[in-house]
């Protein structure tokens, strides 16, 4: 029987050594950019959320739910807001407001703010995943974001939506 030399699990750790530390490396990356995209959508989903509720208060009080612009538009930005100025722009305002209460340092808020697509359905229908009969606004965001350790770039598709409660 061989007795055990001292320093055998040294050549061992020197080479286990760099590829836990990569490992680790890669972990971190991955949870930084999996927290900001969750950022991200938390921001989008709490502006959608609050702009939904922007009601047109005439037609509550003849009992009908309806957004203050009662036009349907797909797909359109703050740049050209087209029939639905009044909804996209506050939609717009609070995106921005929840983007700078953010974390957010890899870009700037109010022009991420600005690339994202709105779509208004006032009647309900169907966009980013949610069907609802009621109005319903939901929005639409691709930022580029650094890849992992910088190489490349990550562009997430974040899409949120968010209907008004329906009234009993």
């Amino acid at each position: 029987m061989k007795l055990r030399a001292r320093g055998q699990a040294l050549p061992l750790l020197a080479l286990m050594l760099p590829s836990l530390t990569l490992f680790v490396m890669v972990i971190v990356e991955l949870t930084s950019l999996w927290l900001e995209v969750a950022m991200l959508e938390d921001a989008l989903q709490q502006a959608t959320r609050s702009a939904v509720q922007q009601l047109d208060y005439a037609a509550l009080a003849r009992g009908q739910q309806a957004l203050r612009g009662n036009q349907a538009c797909q797909a359109v930005t703050i740049k050209a807001p087209g029939q639905c100025a009044a909804i996209v722009t506050v939609a717009h305002q609070f995106l921005v407001a929840n983007l700078q209460a953010s974390s957010l340092v890899s870009s700037d808020p109010a022009a991420l703010a600005a690339t994202t697509r709105w779509t208004v359905l006032p009647q309900g229908g169907t966009c980013a995943g949610v069907t609802a009969t009621t109005p319903l606004l939901c929005a639409e965001l691709q930022p580029t974001l650094p890849g992992i350790f910088g190489w490349g770039n990550v562009r997430p598709r974040i899409r949120a939506a968010d209907t008004i409660d329906r009234l009993e």
